[in-house]
């Protein structure tokens, strides 16, 4: 296989994964100072680390004593995850990738995992011909110092080709979504500050004044209505201030001839304050790129029943499930590399499992209700009607060497 494989795929997907890679990263850093979005990232760390039955954000599982302890060792005394691991989880679901350095001993194991700038890593495919799967990073502002793939951990958000072998950050649906929102938001902004306030209009009786006088004549009456005559007691000058309880975007307009009184008319403010459904449209779509339940960042108004907020729930958990086994994937790489420094060989550097709790209660009580159900047709199959085998196999989708 390895000898057939042309090179040629892989070193293109590694080239395409470069284009636009770091305005990506920058538009992510300036799409983190909006509410929603950093709302949202708070909330995928958060939920991606909920605690498990007795609050561990990670399970570990193995038949192996010593395993085992090696790992709790590691993950909780070591690595600290119960305070890093949001950290992580938030860099990774905002960039798509998160490089961690691996401090390993070949005696002692992982002692540490360093935080690496997700811009300054590059990874690399496709450089051996002999070994088309090949790959290993690039520390670019470190001299292009070369790293091996067992001294980096990779966390990357797969799922879109269209970055590979870089991952797909959750927020690049909403980017373009972003600029429209924040373009959209500016807007009203001017419209409500440029807008709302009552203008005046002063029309000013000129009379007979002469045509060439008519301009001073009104910024005469301007400024008597405009400035207040404050007497300096110090130089005794007199000092024109203006006068803050008038706006000053009022109109002066001269006027002559019947009815030319002088009378003074209010415009009204903008009428149209309270429109604002194009911006909760845009915003809508916004919600639905980050894939997160208004209902979550506290609206609530868009939550018809309690049903509705169940299946968001559901929804929402599936999304979190991919993210916590693609963060466990690279866990599971750090925990391989501290058992082989151990001594442990073949079967036994893989015989454990990790897992992470799941977030939604709703989904685990569907799935346990799922369950009754079907204790409760199998007591009712069995009753002479059918084996069971059957039931083992049919129902419970069991193989043989399980029943």
């Amino acid at each position: 296989f390895l000898k057939h494989v042309n090179t040629s795929y892989t070193s293109a997907l590694a080239s395409y994964g470069q284009y636009s890679r770091l305005a990506r990263y920058s538009d992510y850093n300036e799409m983190e100072s909006m509410a929603e979005i950093s709302s949202a990232l708070n909330l995928y760390s958060e939920e991606v680390c909920s605690g498990g039955e007795r609050d561990e954000i990670i399970k570990i599982e193995s038949p192996n004593a010593r395993i085992r302890d090696a790992l709790n060792i590691l993950f909780y005394d070591v690595l600290n995850i119960e305070f890093n691991a949001r950290a992580w989880v938030r860099n990774f679901c905002k960039y798509g990738d998160h490089f961690m350095l691996i401090d390993h001993h070949p005696d002692y194991g992982v002692l540490n995992v360093l935080p690496m700038p997700v811009n300054e890593v590059e990874r690399e495919e496709g450089f051996d011909p002999q070994n088309p799967l090949a790959y290993r990073y690039r520390w670019v502002t470190q001299g292009n110092r070369i790293l091996e793939p067992w001294q980096v951990a990779h966390f990357r958000l797969v799922g879109n080709d269209n970055f590979l072998p870089y991952g797909s950050s959750i927020l690049e649906p909403a980017r373009r979504v972003w600029r429209q929102l924040i373009l959209m938001e500016d807007a009203v902004m001017v419209y409500r500050i440029v807008r709302s306030p009552e203008r005046r209009v002063f029309y000013i009786g000129v009379g007979n004044v002469a045509p060439a006088d008519v301009p001073g004549f009104v910024e005469k009456a301007k400024t008597q209505l405009k400035r207040n005559q404050i007497v300096d007691t110090a130089t005794g000058r007199v000092d024109l201030r203006y006068n803050p309880m008038s706006t000053d975007e009022d109109y002066f307009i001269p006027v002559r001839g019947e009815g030319d009184g002088t009378r003074i008319d209010t415009l009204p403010g903008g009428q149209f304050t309270g429109d604002i459904d194009d911006l909760v449209y845009i915003q809508n779509k916004l919600f639905a790129a980050l894939k997160v339940p208004k209902s979550y960042l506290g609206y609530e108004g868009d939550i018809n029943a309690k049903s509705t907020l169940s299946q968001e729930d559901v929804r929402f958990a599936r999304t979190i499930r991919h993210i916590q086994r693609l963060f466990l994937a690279e866990l599971n790489k750090i925990a391989v590399i501290h058992l082989h420094s151990m001594g442990l060989k073949d079967e036994e550097l893989i015989n454990f499992e990790l897992s992470m709790a799941n977030p939604s209660t709703i989904s685990e009580l569907q799935n346990l209700e799922l369950w009754r159900t079907r204790f409760e047709v199998a007591s009712i199959a069995q009753e002479g009607m059918f084996d069971r085998y059957f039931i083992y196999s049919k129902l419970f989708h069991l193989s043989d060497d399980e029943i």
